[in-house]
C-alpha cells in the first residue's frame, strides 16, 4: 500500500560497523498505535498517509480513529495510515534525535517521511501548535513545516526535524 522502509539514513548495528535500519513504517488503521511508535508529544505519534496523490507525514493520537495530515490549508483524517516505529530491541530511541531547524536547510540524516505529488521529499517535523506537540511535514523548498491541528493546516518556521544519528 505505502511501501516500507525508513527513508534515508541508517543507524549502526550491534557489531558497530554494519549499518542497520531500526525505524520502520508499520501499517495501521482505525486508531491503532503499534508497539515502538515514535512519540512526538503526550499520546501523539509520527504517522503518514496517502492523500491527494501524496504520501504525507502527520500525526496519530491516542483515542482517535484516524491519522491526520495537512494538505491544502486543511487537516484531513485518514483511516488507513502507517506509524513510524523504532524496531531496535536493545536501544529504543538511541538511533534518532530531533534537531531544531528553521529555513531551507534540512540537516544531514533527516528522515524522508513521504513525498509531494511531483515527488519532492517531505521530511518529518514536530512543533507545538496551541500548546500541543504535533508531527507534520517539512517541505524544504518552502523553508517551513506544515502541521495538522484543529481542522486546519498550520505553517511554522520554527520546528524540529527527525534525524537519524550518524
Amino acid at each position: 500500500m505505502f511501501g516500507h522502509g525508513p527513508g534515508r539514513g541508517h543507524g549502526h548495528g550491534a557489531s558497530g560497523g554494519n549499518p542497520q535500519v531500526t525505524l520502520s513504517w508499520i501499517p495501521a488503521r482505525g486508531g491503532q498505535i503499534p508497539n515502538g511508535a515514535i512519540q512526538v508529544g503526550h499520546g501523539v505519534f509520527v504517522a503518514r498517509a496517502q492523500h491527494a496523490g501524496e504520501l504525507i507525514p502527520g500525526k496519530a493520537s491516542m483515542g482517535h480513529h484516524a491519522a491526520y495530515v495537512s494538505y491544502g490549508g486543511q487537516e484531513h483524517a485518514v483511516s488507513d495510515y502507517e506509524i513510524l516505529c523504532d524496531t531496535h530491541m536493545q536501544c529504543f530511541g538511541c538511533n534518532y534525535t530531533w534537531e531544531r531547524c528553521h529555513g531551507r536547510s534540512v540537516p544531514r540524516g533527516a528522515l524522508i517521511g513521504g513525498y509531494s505529488a511531483d515527488r519532492k521529499p517531505y521530511y518529518i517535523g514536530r512543533s507545538q501548535i496551541n500548546g500541543e506537540m504535533v508531527a507534520g511535514k517539512v517541505f524544504e523548498p518552502h523553508g517551513c513545516a506544515y502541521f495538522p491541528w484543529g481542522g486546519q493546516e498550520h505553517r511554522s518556521n520554527e520546528f524540529e526535524i527527525l534525524v537519524l544519528k550518524q
